[in-house]
Order: C-alpha cells, then structure tokens, then sequence
C-alpha cells in the first residue's frame, strides 16, 4: 500500500496518539516500515490487521548494503587489514568495533557473536571502503572542527553527550562499569573529573569527558574526537556510531533500548 492509501484508511485527526505529528507522518512511516500500523490506538484489531496484510515493505537500507559491497568486491581484506587496524585472518578480518568483534569474511558477509544489523553492517562497509587512510593524529578536536561537523553538533549532543548523561545520572557505578567493559579506558589529566578513551572503530578513537553531578548540577558528558577520525568515516556515520555505543551500554547496564 501506498502512504497515501494508508492514509485513507487511518482517523485523519492528527492526535498524535501514535507519538508522530500527523497521520500523514505515521502513514509515510508505515510504508517504510519504520513504523507498525498497530501503533494507531484508534484502530481496531480487525482493520489493523486488513491493513498490515496489504504492506509490503523493502528494508532501503539492504539496497545500501548491497551497493557497498559491489564498491569493495576487488578489495584485497588481507592487504589493507593492517591500514584498517583490523586481524586478517584464512576467513576475512576481524574489526573490533564498540567492544565486538566484527568478521567480514570473503564470502561477503558479516558475522559476530551476536546479531549483526543493518546499520552495524554498513558502518563497518563504509569504514572498509575508505582502506584506511593513515594513523590517528593523536590530537583531539571537538566534532565541530571534522569535516562537515559543524551541521552535526546537535546530532552529537541528543544522540551521545545527553542520553549519556542521562545514563551516569541513573546509575553512576553501573554506568563506569559498562563503558570499561566494553574495552573503554580510563584516562588523567583532562579538563573533566574523569575520561575515557573508546574505540568507535581501530582507527577512530573518541575521548568521553565526564562531569560527576553535584548539589547543583547533574551528570555531564562532552565528546571529543581524534582530530584525522574524518578520514576514516563521514561525520554522519561518526554519530551513529556514537549512537550505538550509548546502545549498547545500556545493553551491559540492563536497560531496554528501542
């Protein structure tokens, strides 16, 4: 069905009951399948379900996937493993990536211990495509100062620095301990009372700078990135990463994540 017949078939008020601002938004939604037709609580089960039955729904994000891998299929792994930072290995590599290992095999696919998405498999194309362009330039910088960055800083502040903060102000210790376990390190002498050093990718490091809350302030968090990670990833692709990483630590923290 097509956003505007599912439209059609939906009560045009505009409630926002379904927690987006218009029925034509939910609609457009539905047919991407990013939303489901049941999150209209003013349907009944009968016609959600007549509906859902009619919606056929293509995942864009496979015809991305599939593209990437048609631009690295004459890419030798084995020889520019060691430039991505990554282990090669009879198999492929293996990219370390938010405390998992990543194996991207030559029979062109991605495994790990867990489910791999589509998202975690498309960064990991794009890292592999750029073949590595050198070493980290050991100097952090703000994510307005990489290239393009300056369009995404709020990006970085609603999908890092403040669900982040949020996180430390729910559980202080849980929280440390779930950003060292996925391999984050902790670092001295920088402007914040603690820091540490994480590993988006091998080559891009990003340094999490972290205010305790007090009597009169709470928890705060304030990225930096090494100041070459724009050689390595797109700042678009950066945020997700970073996006990701507060994933999964509410993952070790036993929070559900959407």
């Amino acid at each position: 069905m097509k956003p505007i017949e599912i439209y059609k078939e939906l009560p045009k008020s505009n409630c926002s009951d379904c927690n987006e601002k218009t029925c034509m938004a939910f609609a457009i939604g539905v047919s991407k399948g990013d939303l489901k037709i049941a999150n209209c609580p003013h349907l009944d089960n009968e016609k959600a379900q007549r509906i859902a039955a009619n919606i056929v729904t293509v995942d864009w994000r496979l015809n991305i996937i599939k593209s990437l891998w048609e631009d690295i299929k004459d890419v030798d792994l084995h020889g520019i493993a060691a430039a991505l930072g990554a282990a090669a290995h009879d198999t492929g590599i293996t990219i370390r990536s938010l405390g998992r290992d990543f194996i991207v095999g030559s029979d062109r696919k991605i495994t790990s211990d867990g489910q791999v998405t589509p998202w975690e498999e498309i960064l990991l194309l794009l890292y592999i495509k750029t073949g590595g362009k050198g070493e980290p330039a050991m100097r952090w910088v703000s994510f307005s100062e990489l290239r393009g960055g300056g369009v995404k800083v709020e990006a970085i502040r609603k999908e890092f620095e403040e669900p982040m903060s949020e996180l430390f102000n729910k559980n202080p210790k849980q929280a440390i301990a779930a950003i060292e376990s996925l391999g984050a390190e902790l670092v001295s002498g920088q402007a914040s009372e603690m820091a540490w050093r994480c590993h988006l990718m091998p080559k891009i490091p990003m340094l999490a700078l972290y205010w305790p809350a007090d009597t009169e302030f709470p928890a705060r968090f304030k990225a930096v990135f090494d100041a070459s990670a724009d050689m390595f990833l797109d700042v678009e692709s950066i945020v997700f990463l970073c996006e990701g990483f507060v994933k999964r630590i509410a993952q070790r923290m036993g929070l559900e994540v959407e």
